[in-house]
């Protein structure tokens, strides 16, 4: 053989090895980045959960999720209506400097979408169910799905199974429940009006109650769902490596509920799973729905975008005594009618 070129190869060879062996040592602490699902549902009000002492509306799937992580006491929402809240949501700011600060108003192009950064990172985004946040937060995601069924929630699973697996993933999964008007179908048990439990503020009368038991109904539908969700997260192996977020954009739509400044409006229910949780948590410390954004990004491993508002509380998911911040704020603009 030529003996220069042996020894090419061979300098070429070392350099390989060397190479390799930095790269391993380098990325020797380096974890996989992990998954993250968003479970965001429509007009529920934070005690309409079994996990958070509701004496009727069964939510088994809600519970044993509560038990597994961390459950929030006090998680409040930036607003009480629909599009603002997500628009809120989505971008980490207060309504009033998202330029969506009403219902049915979308959110500006020039604003900044959080999931933007998680596409920069690698990951893999998908949106499906209700949006209500207009086309420019579509940039963030690499599918955007209307969703199937009276609640939406019936291709999350599909969405699941047919992602790509060689990289971490975000989805935001989106309910239409339980928004009126009502859709009553077999995924969740029906109840009758005279066991539900009419808030004081509410008529106690059978329209009423009428009203409330088909609402219990598609929060029944919701948890089904969340259900499934778990089920195929341990049949893909990956329940340990995803952070499994549920919560609300507002409150019950009933008076004093939705649209509204009391708690029964803007306190979200607000739980956890995913690695780093110890099961069975339970922490006192606010938070605000605008602190979503910086958390995610935070937890992978991501810089927080100068533009959000909120603050991380990851810090809280690994201990529940923690605080992150000392106030809260939320705030009431037109919704349907003006409110000047």
């Amino acid at each position: 053989g030529n003996p220069d070129l042996l020894h090419a190869m061979k300098k070429l060879l070392s350099f390989l090895f060397s190479f390799l062996l930095v790269h391993a040592w380098l990325n020797a602490d380096k974890k996989p980045r992990p998954n993250f699902i968003l479970y965001l549902t429509d007009d529920v009000s934070w005690n309409d959960l079994g996990c958070y002492g509701h004496p009727v509306i069964q939510t088994p799937h809600l519970d044993r999720m509560a038990r597994d992580g961390i459950r929030f006491e006090n998680a409040y929402l930036s607003i009480s209506s629909c599009s603002p809240s997500r628009c809120s949501l989505v971008t980490g700011r207060y309504p009033h400097n998202t330029g969506a600060c009403e219902l049915h108003t979308t959110l500006p192009a020039d604003q900044y979408v959080f999931p933007e950064d998680l596409k920069k990172a690698g990951y893999y985004l998908a949106l499906s169910g209700k949006h209500h946040m207009g086309k420019a937060v579509n940039r963030g995601f690499h599918k955007v799905s209307g969703g199937k069924g009276p609640g939406k929630q019936g291709d999350w699973v599909d969405i699941l199974r047919e992602r790509p697996a060689d990289k971490p993933f975000f989805c935001w999964f989106a309910s239409v429940d339980a928004h009126r008007g009502w859709q009553l179908n077999d995924e969740a048990p029906r109840y009758e009006p005279e066991d539900v439990v009419v808030p004081p503020y509410l008529y106690d009368a059978p329209v009423t109650r009428k009203d409330l038991a088909e609402y219990y109904h598609e929060v029944s539908r919701i948890d089904h769902h969340l259900g499934l969700l778990r089920a195929e997260l341990e049949r893909q192996g990956i329940a340990d490596e995803t952070y499994l977020i549920f919560m609300t954009d507002n409150g019950r739509p009933f008076p004093r509920c939705k649209t509204r400044l009391q708690d029964s409006g803007i306190k979200t229910p607000f739980l956890v799973t995913g690695p780093g949780i110890k099961a069975g948590s339970v922490t006192e410390s606010l938070i605000s729905s605008i602190d979503l954004a910086p958390t995610i990004l935070d937890l992978a491993g991501l810089k927080k975008d100068e533009r959000i508002q909120g603050v991380t509380f990851a810090s809280i998911l690994r201990n529940p005594e923690a605080k992150t911040r000392d106030y809260v704020f939320a705030e009431h603009n037109w919704h349907v009618y003006q409110a000047h």
